[in-house]
Formats: C-alpha cells, structure tokens, sequence
C-alpha cells in the first residue's frame, strides 16, 4: 500500500493521503479481520492504526483459567500493549470432567448443563483441561501467573470475576455479541464444550469462585496495583463467595490496605456461610459459628467507596447479611455499644471495627445496592438515614424487613404504617436520593399465621409516577424513578403512600392489610380515574 511500483511509475495508495483520523474512522468499519489484514499491509498504516487497536482490543481483556494465561503474560511483556489494558476480567469458564464431577445429593441431572455434546469429542480432552485448571488453583500457578503480569501492568485498575458473558459493545461489523475468554475456542475444538452460551457453567457447591477470587486478591496484593473497581458477579443460582475467599492472611494485610485504598467501587456475590480453603475437592459447607463473616474484614481496606453492592446467595446464616453489619457501624460511630457482630452466634467487637468506624463511615458512598436479606426494620432504617448524607442512588432488591411485637408498626395496630411506608417517609429526611429502584421487597412479622417463612409480599398501587412492573399476575412489586431531589421526595411519599402489604390470613384479625384481590381492584380504580380525568 506504501511504494509499490506499476510499470516505472512509483505508486502510493490514495487512501494514505487521509488524515489519520478520517483513515482510523474508516478502518472502523471492517470487520475484525479485515481490520488486521489492513494493518499488515504496510508499515505507514500499522502506525495510523495502532493506538486505536490497542485501545479497542486491549484495553479490556478477558482469560479464563487455563495454561492460555500465558497471553496476558505475553502482553504484560509488551512495551505498549502493557500500558494499554486497564480493565482484567478473570472468568469461570469451568471444565468438568465424568470422573471429577460432584453430584449433588447424588442428582446427576444438575450437571447435564454443563456436558459437552456427545459425538466426536473424547473424554481424554475433557479431562485434560479439567485437570489443568484443578492444578492450576491448588498449586498456585494461577496466583503465580496474575502476580506476575499485574507486577508488568501498571495501569490495570478494574479487577473482574463473573461465570457469564456480557454483551460486546463494539459496533465493528463481524464482531461477537458477546465477550467471551480467551482460549475458549480451543475449549471448544478440543471438549465440545460452548463457553459462548450465556447460562453458567458452573455447578451447585463448587468453590471454584472462592479459589479464583483468592488468587486474584492475593496477586494483587504483591502486585502494588491500586484498584478502583473491583467485581465479582455469579448468576449461577444459590452460589457466592464463601466467607473464606475472603479470608487474608495477616502478612499481606498491609499490602492489601495499599492496594484497596483508592478502590471506589465493589460489587459482590456473596454467600454467607463458612466454607474452608482447605475442602476445594470435597465441596464441604462446614461452618465455624464464632467466626465472622471475612467480608467485613475486607470493607474495613475500604475507605473510599463511591458504590458498592453486595448480593447474597443462597441459603444464608446471616439473614440480614451485610446490613447489620453496617447498623452496628453506625451505633459504633455514634459512640453506642453493640453486642458484636452476629454469625449463628455473637462475637466480640474488634478493636479494628470500632476504630474503621470512626474514621471512615462510608462517607464517600453514592450508591448502594442490596439483595436478598432479610433486617429488622429499624437496622434497615438506621442504615438508610445516618450511615452517610452523600448517598444518591438506592437499590433494594428481595430485601424483607421484620418486625418485633413492641413495634408501633401495622402487624400490632391497623392505623399505624406498614414498616416500609415509615422507612420511605424518613428517607428523604437524611439523604437527598436522586434514583432509587426498589423490586420484590418482604415484610416479615412474628405473628403470621401462614408460616411461610413469615414473609409478606409487598405490592404497590397503581401510580402514574415512575416506572412499575410485575408478575404476570397483575400486583405490581417493582418500582424505580429518578430525577432531582425535590422530585424524589415528593416521590417517595408517593412510595410510602402507596405501599401495602398481603396477607389474607393476616387481614382477617388486622384490617390494616390487603388481599391480592383488594389490590387488583384497587388498581383498577385508579386506572379508571386517570382515563376519566383526561
């Protein structure tokens, strides 16, 4: 494309006379191959064209746990390359083999997922890679490897764990949907296994996550990389982080601090049981009831979060999960003495808890997003209006709140508000919220004669403002709205005014709740009332 010749006439590709961005802006374009072929054409246009490949195909890398690791190294080795990638995702692309694989209660069909498709692929590949991977995280060779090439990537600051695939979005013609890891197409050419699927390819009771999450951690940690985001997301149902993932040894706690100091945001899927390190192979649930919880240790390394979120996954024995946790930051901080902190059990307050308290206080945090726990009411509300006044978006998802019999609150007199009415009336109290969305919320209390888990189901009426949705069933249990803080407060009386709980059973002896019925023709109502209206 440069100087050919054609006949004695020398000959330069008109399309070199562009202006580099015009020539970079059709290059983008091509397809991914055509991309490269055209970069390999002459030397003039692999320099046009650099920066913007580095940019759009390494500066965001995924790698599953495998030998094929050994090209990120190749690119922490690079001169420019190395100080392209900022963003390393480590995913759970989880091989099986027959021999190797744990069956739940002995029920072979929840792994049927997970299995290649039967026909020319040989077990012997299969088995292969399963080993690979199991010996890789027992020996160390992961941590070795990630230690090895963030030490030779000074710029990676977002850290990334997830067993899915996320949509891609580049617009290049021919590119996929979808992100996969690399060396998931030779996974595919050797086992038959498909990691471009978008279900997860893990199994129930697998640490695989703990393992990973571990190595990663502790690789940062040598590493000297100081972290701004750090995500760990497990569609997989019922699974999370155990406790252990999060346990550090103490050698590297100061390394750690360093490294999680600028950390600004965390997103989690946790489980709140024990799980030790030491039961990998065996996929042992044991749990050591005057133990905390390790993930309280590892927010005390972080000062300076702007958003964190934290799901909990399946079935926990820290029912309110974290958010006790950060109740008893707030009584600690407002110089309140507090039991300890809860797991099965009551430990004793750590001299490093009520010191992280003081100091730090989430006073940076504008997000907040829970899922699936279950908290007194008044720890959920004392969370809400005194952990911090910066807070801006709020996201409540399968969070159930419960109330005692000395509560003035609906289960114990019809004419008080239900708990979350009270809780969306104080809100803007406290903090100015800018978003909030709020889905599939509970309301559990001692006196509910249907035991089902004393869980209430929490429905909302019809309401022009905002967005609402739910089951097919017609009750709306989900709504979301953002907007400026006069706005928010003026909506979250609408919120409170409109919440209300079901129970048959417990409208029969309080008045004060509702029927799906009763709600649905409620809905209906309103909805005739805003057609008249117009």
């Amino acid at each position: 494309m440069g100087d050919a010749h054609v006949g004695s006439k020398p000959y330069i590709s008109p399309l070199l006379g562009l202006p580099c961005e015009l020539l970079v802006h059709t290059a983008s374009f091509l397809s991914p191959d055509d991309f490269f072929s055209l970069r390999l054409t002459c030397r003039r246009a692999e320099t046009f064209l650099f920066d913007s490949f580095k940019e759009e195909f390494f500066s965001d890398r995924r790698f599953m746990v495998s030998e094929c690791l050994g090209c990120l190294i190749n690119i922490a080795n690079h001169p420019y390359l190395s100080r392209c990638l900022s963003k390393l995702t480590i995913g759970l692309d989880r091989v099986y083999s027959n021999p190797s694989l744990p069956y739940p209660n002995g029920n072979r069909n929840m792994v049927r997922d997970n299995m290649p498709h039967r026909g020319k692929f040989e077990d012997q590949h299969r088995e292969e890679l399963a080993v690979e991977q199991n010996w890789m995280v027992a020996s160390g060779r992961l941590q070795l490897l990630l230690g090895e090439a963030l030490s030779r990537l000074p710029n990676v600051v977002e850290l990334t764990i997830r067993d899915y695939n996320v949509p891609n979005r580049s617009r290049r013609p021919g590119s996929r949907d979808v992100l996969v890891s690399y060396g998931t197409r030779r996974v595919l050419s050797h086992t038959g296994v498909d990691f471009v699927a978008h279900e997860s390819h893990l199994i129930s009771q697998d640490q695989f996550p703990d393992m990973i999450f571990t190595a990663s951690l502790l690789a940062v940690a040598r590493s000297g990389n100081r972290l701004k985001a750090m995500t760990v997301d497990i569609r997989k149902k019922d699974m999370g982080l155990s406790s252990s993932a999060f346990a550090i040894p103490k050698s590297l706690t100061e390394a750690l601090r360093f490294n999680l100091h600028d950390l600004s945001s965390l997103d989690l899927s946790v489980s709140f049981t024990y799980v030790s390190l030491g039961s990998f192979t065996t996929s042992s649930l044991g749990f050591l009831p005057w133990q905390p919880h390790y993930l309280f240790k590892l927010l005390e390394h972080t000062p300076n979060l702007v958003r964190l979120r934290v799901g909990s996954k399946g079935a926990s024995l820290l029912k309110d999960g974290i958010i006790g946790w950060l109740a008893q930051l707030v009584d600690l901080s407002r110089g309140k003495k507090v039991q300890g902190l809860r797991m099965n059990g009551v430990i004793n307050t750590s001299t490093s808890l009520n010191h992280y308290a003081q100091v730090q206080r989430f006073q940076m945090l504008q997000e907040l997003e829970l899922e699936n726990m279950t908290a007194p009411a008044s720890s959920l509300s004392k969370v809400l209006l005194h952990l911090t006044s910066s807070l801006r978006k709020l996201c409540l998802r399968m969070v159930g709140v419960y109330v005692g019999s000395e509560e003035d609150e609906l289960d114990n007199d019809p004419r008080s508000p239900n708990a979350w009415t009270t809780i969306f009336q104080d809100i803007p109290k406290s903090i100015n919220l800018e978003e909030i969305h709020v889905s599939s919320l509970g309301h559990h209390t001692p006196e509910c004669s249907t035991k089902d888990n004393n869980r209430h189901q929490v429905a909302f009426l019809k309401s022009a403002s905002g967005v609402q949705s739910g089951p097919d069933n017609g009750l709306l249990n989900s709504w979301s709205h953002s907007g400026n803080v006069p706005a928010m407060k003026s909506f979250l009386q609408e919120v409170a005014d409109k919440t209300v709980i079901i129970c048959t059973s417990c409208k029969r002896r309080n008045s004060g709740y509702r029927t799906c019925e009763d709600v649905l023709e409620e809905n209906l109502i309103l909805i005739a009332s805003s057609i008249v209206s117009r």
